[in-house]
């Protein structure tokens, strides 16, 4: 939702789950088609699920969180200053510390335009946060609604009833505001921590001082007293100073502005401040809206019908089961075409009442939908799903899960990946991650592990393994009676390239930044090669000038093997115009620069291999420490996404790379598919794949044309079925104008519509110009044909020549092979 509210104001290992959490089968938002579970703490489990009903798609997020786990606890987690917004990791990064690791965490608050939060956060009666409440038909906190925990650690959410009133002279009068813009007919209640009021002269204000306790800091189930020390005039006086020992009453409404403006210096005023039983002493309460859930029915606590109830969104939200033990942290995304689009209220309430919650309320949604997880055995919690503006949005207060157990047995450990080994050389083994009986993370120093080798292909002298023999065998290792291992094949002579990290776990990776901000996700949807890719979220839009650099740091070194020739790697570009380069170090210790691109040469979009030079004369063993990004141009300074597989250290000259995973040099169209990804012309999809049998769409059509011809333009299209927001809006626009491809029905272009060879032939012929005609007449084309002189322009232009039973086939689908073929035939004529 927007952010300047003006009125309103988480797969290491399975495991069977050990907690009872809010699932079953869901209603609200289809059929769950896929799920994946982890256990990332104690009884905290996350699942990442997806759901379609028709052509809805919705990517979920779950927590399950068992309250009863003695080292489970669920937290608020706020910035220092409590306006200073953060981004969610942010947050539960900075919140981790051995002995209170945050394993887990959603956005939870809206917040102001000043970064204030917008509704009540209290901890222990501590009034963090009094806020307000909502007062139009689209504010979601309307009623007053929040999530928190009893006394007892019991979760609820429900509405809330607050008694804040001062009393002078024998009358009580409500406090509507704590420290808030004082508005129309409200009255608040000032402390030392505001130091002065900020009003107009428009009411009246009671100063107080020598108050009874310490103002500072309030609770409910405070009840203090002061002396008016000073009493504004209306019309007169504003903006007072608030004593440090006092607070201050100021008024709005006229007619009790005039009621208290005869109290003179030296009269008492007495504030009481409470809350409902049920709230009195929770462990915390944080306030949103609206309430979705309650008595295990839905129960929303705003007009359904209003914009922000009805609309598709990324929503936040947190439910409770039954027992009050069971809290499920939930986000949907949204906004994202291909991935989810969202969910309104009623089907949010639906879908966790159906997942067994008897109440839930709902939190912060749109932008600012963010969760973060870490893996088990992980330092910091990352991000898991995708925010819709691309990145996180900065937030005022988030729900944490937080492990507070302390340092246990270990339970497994990750070595370094050795690979591909050449005879003769050595390897030092590394831990890259082990963890303990409570899933934290744990340093096991290889020098205190137990190695051996299976395989008769090396020996150990201490961590250090040295590859003697030419065959495939294990390196292992042993410690506290856990034993683990890692395949190794040596090599007389690195044919192929070794690879150095799949990133199909990043979890060995770290980011470091040079005024900028960056954070690492693992990326299933781009994996080119293996399960995942490491995707570098980064924002060069901070403050400050000069070069900025988002680094991707190796947390351990990685060994590399000989002498390669080069590092190579795969990108799956922004077209950011950044420079990509490496550091590498030798065997005395000294770092030395690897270019991958020339600055300014991260230009593409798509997958891209590079490769960067080592030196031959470099001081051996090498190890490859980090890869950055670096923009020193002001005007390119902006935020995006990088995608980064299977960094591999190439050792032969003249390695080549498969542009595509599923074309290979057998295929027949390898030349031509090769031709044009070589100008730029086509592009794979984000899993480095081309799909060379799939029928290529109108839209991809319209794309690859207008790129081969160079095609722009300045007039928006006339189809009303692509919109603007379409991938392909641009191209669809300028191939219309350029007069190349039409549409299919009056205003309609039909972008996803498989192009036929007859809507090929046509194509083509406008968009190289091709005349002429042939002797050849195909049975299945009829000079009354529409395309008729189109087909015959590609034959006399020797383009094609039917198939061998005399047909053309105009009304089958072509394929994206077919149609690489067809274009690369025309380029041939220029």
């Amino acid at each position: 939702m927007a952010r300047k509210l003006i009125t309103i104001i988480v797969v290491l290992f399975m495991l069977t789950l050990t907690v009872s959490p809010i699932n079953g089968q869901a209603a609200g938002l289809g059929n769950k088609v896929s799920e994946v579970k982890t256990e990332v703490s104690p009884q905290v489990i996350h699942s990442q699920q997806n759901y379609t009903s028709g052509s809805i798609r919705q990517f979920v997020n779950v927590l399950d969180v068992n309250l009863n786990n003695t080292y489970t606890k669920l937290e608020i987690g706020m910035p220092n200053p409590i306006n200073s917004l953060k981004t969610t990791s942010a947050m539960a990064k900075q919140n981790t510390f051995d002995g209170h690791r945050v394993v887990g965490a959603v956005n939870a608050s809206y917040f102001l335009g000043n970064g204030m939060p917008a509704n009540l956060l209290a901890e222990n009666n501590e009034i963090v946060n009094y806020g307000i409440l909502g007062d139009t038909y689209d504010s979601p906190t309307q009623k007053p609604v929040a999530f928190g925990l009893s006394k007892s650690g019991k979760a609820i959410a429900d509405y809330y009833s607050t008694n804040l009133t001062f009393q002078v002279n024998g009358k009580s009068y409500p406090i509507d505001l704590i420290n808030s813009e004082r508005g129309t007919n409200k009255n608040v209640l000032y402390t030392p921590d505001k130091r002065s009021t900020g009003t107009n002269t428009w009411g009246v204000e009671l100063v107080v001082s020598g108050a009874s306790q310490d103002t500072s800091t309030l609770h409910f189930g405070d009840q203090f007293s002061g002396t008016v020390s000073h009493v504004t005039a209306y019309g007169a006086e504003g903006n007072s100073t608030v004593p440090a020992d006092g607070f201050v009453i100021s008024v709005q409404n006229k007619e009790l502005a005039a009621e208290l403006s005869s109290i003179t210096a030296g009269t008492s005023v007495d504030v009481s401040l409470s809350i409902d039983q049920k709230w009195m002493d929770a462990q915390f309460i944080l306030a949103a809206g609206p309430m979705l859930v309650r008595n295990g029915k839905v129960d929303i606590s705003m007009p359904t019908n209003s914009g922000f109830a009805s609309t598709r969104s990324p929503r936040t939200a947190v439910a409770i089961d039954a027992t009050g033990t069971n809290v499920s942290l939930v986000t949907i995304d949204g906004r994202i075409s291909g991935h989810s689009n969202g969910v309104n209220l009623s089907d949010l309430a639906a879908h966790l009442i159906s997942v067994g919650a008897t109440s839930a309320i709902n939190l912060d949604g749109g932008g600012s939908t963010a969760m973060v997880v870490r893996n088990p055995g992980g330092y910091f919690a990352n991000l898991v799903n995708r925010p819709s503006e691309g990145s996180e949005r900065r937030v005022s207060a988030i729900l944490q899960v937080v492990n507070t157990a302390p340092p246990g047995k270990v339970k497994s450990i990750t070595l370094s990946s050795v690979g591909q080994v050449m005879k003769g050389s050595s390897v030092d083994m590394q831990v890259v991650s082990a963890y303990d009986q409570y899933l934290n993370p744990m340093t096991i120093n290889p020098a205190n592990m137990n190695w051996s080798v299976e395989g008769n292909i090396g020996k150990m002298d201490g961590a250090t393994f040295t590859a003697t023999q030419k065959g495939e065998g294990k390196i292992i290792g042993e410690y506290e009676g856990i034993r683990t291992s890692t395949a190794v094949k040596v090599v007389d002579l690195a044919e192929k390239p070794i690879v150095l990290d799949s990133f199909d776990n990043t979890s060995s990776w770290t980011t470091e930044v040079a005024k900028a901000n960056a954070s690492l996700a693992s990326s299933k949807e781009y994996a080119r090669q293996g399960a995942a890719s490491l995707q570098l979220n980064y924002d060069f839009t901070t403050a400050g000038t000069g070069t900025k650099a988002a680094y991707m740091v190796a947390k351990t070194p990685i060994a590399i093997s000989g002498q390669p020739k080069n590092i190579g790697l795969w990108v799956f570009g922004d077209a950011g115009k950044h420079w990509l380069r490496g550091v590498v170090i030798d065997g005395t210790g000294a770092k030395h620069t690897i270019d991958f691109t020339s600055q300014g040469g991260l230009d593409w979009s798509g997958w891209k291999y590079v490769t960067a030079n080592i030196p031959s004369d470099l001081p051996q063993p090498l190890k490859f420490e980090r890869m950055y990004v670096a923009q020193p141009t002001a005007s390119l300074q902006k935020k995006g996404q990088l995608y980064f597989d299977q960094l591999q250290a190439v050792y032969k000259d003249n390695h080549e790379e498969l542009v595509y995973t599923d074309v290979t040099k057998g295929h027949w169209a390898f030349s031509e598919i090769q031709s044009l990804y070589d100008q730029s012309l086509i592009k794979g999809y984000s899993n480095g794949t081309f799909k060379p049998e799939a029928s290529i769409t109108r839209a991809e059509a319209a794309t690859i044309i207008a790129r081969a011809l160079n095609l722009t333009t300045t007039k928006d299209s006339s189809f009303k079925d692509v919109s603007k927001s379409h991938y392909a809006y641009s191209a669809i626009a300028a191939v219309e104008q350029a007069g190349i491809i039409k549409g299919q029905e009056a205003g309609k272009f039909n972008p996803n519509g498989q192009l036929s060879r007859a809507e090929m032939s046509a194509i083509l012929t406008r968009a190289y110009k091709l005349t002429g005609t042939s002797k050849v007449s195909f049975s299945d084309v009829k000079s009354t044909h529409w395309a008729y002189s189109h087909i015959q322009a590609l034959v006399a232009n020797d383009l094609t020549g039917g198939f061998p039973d005399n047909t053309f086939r105009p009304d089958a689908q072509i394929t994206r092979a077919q149609f690489a073929s067809f274009l690369n035939r025309c380029l041939s004529l220029k």
